[in-house]
């Protein structure tokens, strides 16, 4: 049984909330959010560490730019399928954040 480290729970999105990596143009979904972190799908593998920018385009279309350090990255497709890549990001930011997350980003998923 694992143990879950998170410091907040995350809400599964369900194929909501795409966007792709600013570096790379690299396409991601995201499969679930959290205020501290969010678990993203890409085709190709994100290194351990790594920090990233990503740019998400949200339901109402507006677009929300966050950055994250890549904490793990697994593939996830089965043999003789596209790869596929879920990787675990932590937001990090210069200031730590006060109240609500940029933008009401949560709150607009719903």
């Amino acid at each position: 049984m694992s143990i879950d480290r998170r410091h907040s729970p995350r809400i599964e999105i369900l194929g909501r909330l795409h966007g792709y990596t600013v570096a790379f143009d690299v396409p991601v979904l995201v499969r679930e959010i959290s205020l501290g972190g969010m678990s993203v799908e890409t085709e190709m593998s994100l290194a351990d560490g790594a920090v990233h920018e990503f740019l998400l385009t949200l339901g109402d279309g507006s677009t929300v730019e966050l950055t994250g350090r890549v904490m793990h990255c697994r593939q996830v497709a089965d043999l003789g399928e596209p790869e596929r890549y879920v990787s675990g990001i932590q937001f990090v930011d210069d200031q730590p954040p006060a109240g609500p997350p940029p933008e009401g980003i949560i709150e607009r998923l719903r």
